[in-house]
């Protein structure tokens, strides 16, 4: 197809309905700029890959054309300018090497401090439970020593 063919095409197909092209965005919600660039074939003023597509399905929709008869007539016009293609593999970037380093830091650092936490909580409640033990047994070594007469109630208090 010829340079100027489809973008003629279109504009003829517009003008013969009567169809102005503020009806076409207003009906089609696609911006006046992508219209009048598909009318003059400006294929750099226009988004590119499968938008130009959708415009010019809902165009051809709006219209009352065949889609995909006017989608071939797209094509043919665009002629070898394809589509461009991105790979899978890099879509999403990679995070940089400093998150990881410093998620694994962090990790590192909350284990250690788990740990530290842990150490001293079973020092404390050790202490704790010793200090428990060893009041209860001067209490009972002192009702012991009292009641076998070795000390006199004046002599020790527990204060």
């Amino acid at each position: 197809m010829a340079k100027g063919t489809f973008g003629e095409r279109l504009k003829h197909e517009r003008e013969l309905r009567e169809v102005s092209p503020n009806e076409i965005v207003v009906a089609t919600r696609i911006s006046l700029r992508f219209l009048e660039a598909l009318e003059n074939e400006d294929w750099d003023k226009l988004p590119g890959g499968v938008f130009n597509r959708g415009f010019v399905r809902a165009i051809a929709r709006f219209l009352g054309l065949d889609e995909e008869k006017l989608l071939a007539e797209y094509d043919l016009a665009r002629g070898d300018q394809a589509p461009e293609y991105v790979s899978p593999e890099n879509r999403i970037p990679k995070a940089p090497k400093w998150v990881i380093v410093g998620l694994v830091l962090g990790a590192l650092v909350a284990l250690v401090a788990l740990v530290t936490a842990g150490i001293y909580g079973w020092r404390r409640y050790s202490a704790y439970r010793h200090g428990k033990t060893s009041s209860a047994i001067s209490i009972q070594s002192f009702t012991v020593a009292q009641s076998a007469g070795e000390l006199q109630p004046d002599e020790f208090r527990l204060t």
